[in-house]
C-alpha cells in the first residue's frame, strides 16, 4: 500500500488523504541508485564501501561518501544524498529510486533511527537497500 506524501512520523492521519498517483505501466522505467558511504574516524577507510556500491552498478558521481560519526546529527554528505535522491524522484517519477548502503548500521545508531529513515524514504516514494 503506498504512502500519502503527507504523512509522516508524528503527523496525525486526516481522513481523505488521497494516496500517491499510481505510475503509467506505459512508461518505460528503470533503477537509480544513490549510494552513501559513512565511516566513524578519519582512520578508517571507505574503499571496502566505495567497491561494494560499484558493485552494485552504481555510477561514481552518484556516491555520497563521508568520515563521521553517527554521534553527530548533522552529516552534511548524508543530507546531500537524501535531497539528491528526493530530486532525482521528483524528477523521474517513473523511475524506482533506491538509497543504497553498505550495511544499515551506516545510516544510524539505532532502530528508531533506521525506522524513521525508512519512513522518510516511503513516504518521498524512495527505496531502501
Amino acid at each position: 500500500m503506498p504512502t500519502p506524501a503527507d504523512r509522516a512520523p508524528g503527523r496525525p492521519w486526516r481522513p481523505g488523504t488521497p494516496p500517491p498517483a499510481p505510475i503509467n505501466p506505459d512508461l518505460q522505467s528503470a533503477d537509480i541508485r544513490i549510494g552513501y558511504a559513512r565511516c566513524s574516524t578519519l582512520r578508517q577507510e571507505l574503499d571496502s564501501q566505495l567497491d561494494a556500491l560499484a558493485g552494485h552498478g552504481i555510477p561514481r558521481d552518484k556516491f555520497f561518501a563521508e568520515k563521521i560519526s553517527t554521534r553527530i546529527r548533522v552529516r552534511p554528505k548524508f543530507e546531500e544524498a537524501l535531497r539528491t535522491a528526493r530530486e532525482v524522484k521528483a524528477h523521474a517519477p517513473h523511475c524506482r529510486v533506491i538509497f543504497t548502503v553498505y550495511e544499515m548500521k551506516r545510516l544510524g545508531r539505532d532502530a528508531a533511527e533506521l525506522t524513521a529513515l525508512a519512513d522518510h524514504l516511503t513516504a518521498h516514494g524512495l527505496g531502501l537497500l
